[in-house]
């Protein structure tokens, strides 16, 4: 059953307004006038405006006795798609097409219902394991473990498939769609040509842009003008200007521009997706930013802009494909550390000898680049082995146990070791996990010493040498979690993200450093709503909101055997539903857009994807 182009009705924070729509609130809401089909599969093809900022949709599925989000993928191309099993009571169906105020474009082009046998061809031949494991967790009732598997399946598409995803995506230009409102005060910018690119080449390329207020050269180049650098086989996206123009009016006061780009292979297809984080000064030195795609006329003839002070937005679209993509510098040599610091670091754990002793150890055998206590948090261990090893360490200088008996609660646990310390800066580290190498506590340090920064986390790699932390993504799954992981250790990692310091969201509290100041400041981890799950990501979070940003150090590496003291939670332990839930009721809004991950790109993977 498919129903092409159904209506919109106006809910919370949202109005109808001149050829789209205005929210009035944050979080506005539409009702989708489609019929709800509980337990039925659809297909819903939708589509923004191309000059609207970029941001995840969110569908809600209101049932009779509970509310179900789904995030789904941003429309970079104009146009995107998700796929999905209903929930069985469902009788409403909203949208967010957006997150902030102001006008957007939104529609809904298809919404197909589709019997199970259809929905599942769209897993694909990449996909029929998952297939099965979809069938075989609905026989086995285990509805949360088989919406998993099928969000895997079709929430993801392969990197190196990104001609085909794209041409499902793309939509021309819509003149009442895309750019509704004249501009009053329209903004033109100059072009820069460069590599000797001929006067009849730029008119050619630039013919086809949707706006008509470019001009060529920078004679007589006003400081407030914006200058676009073009090079000779380099393809602008028709509607580049526009988006860029929409940019720079959200936001009068920016120096410099960069947008996502591509490629084109050999057989000149469309290949190499570069979706980037938003601006990032930390991880800029690595160039994964590539060329600024617009630059304030005074920042170009300045010969470009100092990162630290410079005013950098994101365009979150491909606008440029090159016809040779922009390296990415290879990771930064190790310098030496400016400043020794102390440190308390906080180990929680109960009895495991064979995972704390390793541990302790390991902190002494690599205890170069900095000066550390130890604080053993006791959670009532009872093994014999465990009991004589924490006496003898409660024995030793800089070494002491906190004991804390009772029902496992990692946030109270952390909170009192962290009461307890007597250095300036907190390291909390799990009980399996072991450094690896000289200077890692150092490095953390140094970052976490910086003024602006909260949380700082290292790469954490398997027993076996592949990745398992590399800073944390938010959405992932519907909540947080790491993605590629599995990598090899020096695998630079999608755009240098794991060769290369960087700003990230939320990093994992296996191994986490913080200034102690801070950390109180926020009154640390939170032990009444997040005991066990995603109390590490809270805390990055409520570090953020006083203005805090969160760091992956990748020079500090360290090995991490994922849940060993307490077990795997594979199905999504429905143990911890009440945790989940305050976890999304607080952070709803920002899970759907975390700045350091492309809302194009998948929620649904533990690689790198497409959404």
């Amino acid at each position: 059953m498919s129903h092409q182009g159904p209506g919109l009705t106006p809910l919370t924070n949202v109005k109808a307004a001149a050829g789209g729509w205005e929210a009035t609130g944050p979080d506005p809401w539409l009702r989708c006038d489609v019929p709800p089909s509980g337990g039925r599969w659809v297909r819903f093809v939708y589509s923004s405006g191309l000059g609207d900022p970029l941001s995840r949709a969110a569908l809600r599925f209101v049932g009779r006795r509970q509310i179900q989000d789904e995030l789904l993928p941003a429309a970079m191309l104009g146009r995107a798609v998700w796929i999905g099993r209903l929930p069985e009571d469902v009788r409403e169906i909203w949208v967010s097409p957006v997150l902030g105020r102001g006008r957007f474009s939104f529609r809904i082009d298809r919404w197909d219902i589709m019997s199970a046998p259809r929905a599942l061809t769209f897993f694909g031949s990449p996909g029929l394991g998952r297939a099965g494991k979809y069938v075989w967790g609905r026989l086995r009732r285990w509805d949360r473990f088989a919406r998993l598997q099928a969000r895997r399946a079709l929430g993801a598409t392969p990197l190196d498939q990104y001609e085909a995803w794209r041409a499902a995506r793309v939509r021309d230009f819509e003149p009442d769609f895309d750019a509704p409102e004249s501009e009053a005060a329209p903004l033109r910018f100059r072009i820069a040509p460069a590599d000797g690119a001929s006067a009849a080449a730029l008119a050619q390329e630039f013919a086809r842009q949707t706006s008509p207020f470019w001009s060529a050269g920078t004679d007589d180049l006003g400081d407030d003008d914006f200058v676009v650098p073009w090079r000779l086989g380099d393809r602008l996206e028709p509607h580049a200007l526009l988006a860029l123009a929409a940019a720079v009016r959200r936001e009068p006061d920016l120096d410099a521009l960069y947008a996502d780009e591509d490629t084109l292979d050999v057989s000149g297809a469309r290949a190499a997706p570069r979706l980037r984080p938003d601006w990032s000064p930390l991880f800029s030195l690595s160039g994964y930013a590539g060329e600024p795609l617009a630059l304030r006329g005074a920042a170009f003839k300045a010969g470009g802009f100092e990162v630290g002070a410079a005013r950098v937005a994101h365009v979150r679209r491909v606008l440029t494909t090159r016809a040779e993509p922009a390296p990415i510098a290879p990771a930064p040599a190790l310098g030496p550390i400016s400043a020794r610091r102390r440190a308390s670091i906080i180990i929680p754990t109960r009895d495991r000898l064979d995972l704390l002793q390793p541990c302790v150890e390991s902190l002494y055998r690599h205890a170069a680049g900095a000066e550390f206590e130890l604080i053993v948090v006791d959670n009532g261990s009872a093994a014999a082995d465990a009991l004589s090893f924490l006496d003898r360490l409660s024995r030793e200088n800089e070494r002491r146990v906190v004991r804390r008996p009772g029902p496992f609660n990692f946030s109270a646990l952390c909170n009192a070791g962290a009461r307890d310390a007597r250095n300036p800066f907190l390291l909390f580290l799990n009980n399996d996990v072991e450094a690896l190498g000289p200077d890692w506590l150092g490095r953390m340090l140094e970052f976490a010493a910086r003024p602006t920064v909260g949380a700082v986390g290292a790469k954490l790699l398997y027993p076996n040498g592949r990745i398992q932390h590399g800073g944390v993504v938010l959405g992932l799954d519907g909540f947080a979690g790491h993605v590629q992981r599995g990598i090899g250790a020096d695998d630079p990692g999608y755009l240098g993200a794991l060769a290369w310091p960087r700003e990230v969201t939320a990093v994992t509290g296996a191994c986490l450093a913080v200034e102690a100041r801070k950390f109180f400041e926020v009154e640390g981890f939170n032990e009444a709503w997040l005991p066990v799950e995603y109390n590490d990501i809270d805390l990055c979070l409520r570090l953020s909101e006083r203005g805090y940003v969160s760091v992956f150090e990748p020079r500090a590496r360290l090995m991490h055997r994922e849940s060993a003291s307490r077990g795997a939670n594979p199905w999504l332990d429905s143990r911890y539903a009440s945790e989940h839930g305050y976890f999304r009721e607080r952070w709803a809004t920002r899970l759907r857009d975390d700045p350091y991950f492309h809302p194009a790109l998948s929620l649904d993977a533990l690689e790198i994807a497409l959404g």
